[in-house]
């Protein structure tokens, strides 16, 4: 009996191709928001250390342009940090998009390995059936010649 074959192996293997590629899309994906969410921390540490400095200017007397460099800087990074989350709140849909595309052709790839299993499954099947046919032959050839 010749070699079991996987009659949908090449399109079993493109399918894990793009399940790989897709993944890696979505790790890709995940670290530029862990990128943003990173620098919205350090935007937040940032104000902190702003907001001490502001605070340390006033109970030491300051002028009033000090104090508009001190409100100018908080906007700029109250701004910097709300296009940041923006740019989370859209992270988070492309990584659930790009996660459901994963899913799917993860769910793929999983049909065709249960239909390999299945065709396999088969195949040993028929070669055992084989193999006993091959043993029945062989003894009853034995037992006519002897």
């Amino acid at each position: 009996m010749k070699k079991f074959a996987f009659s949908l192996q090449k399109m079993y293997d493109y399918k894990k191709q793009i399940l790989e590629s897709e993944k890696n899309t979505l790790m890709s994906l995940r670290r530029e928001k862990n990128e943003y969410l990173n620098r919205l921390e350090v935007l937040a540490q940032t104000m902190d250390d702003v907001r001490v400095k502001s605070v340390e200017e006033v109970s030491k007397g300051t002028t009033a342009a000090k104090l508009m460099f001190f409100s100018m800087q908080m906007d700029g990074i109250k701004r910097e940090q709300t296009q940041i989350k923006y740019e989370i709140n859209i992270m988070d849909m492309k990584i659930e998009k790009q996660r459901r595309k994963v899913v799917a052709v993860s769910q793929d790839v999983s049909g065709l390995e249960k239909l390999r299993d299945a065709q396999k499954s088969e195949y040993d099947h028929l070669a055992i059936k084989e193999n006993e046919s091959a043993i029945e032959e062989f003894l009853s050839f034995k037992l006519s010649t002897e």
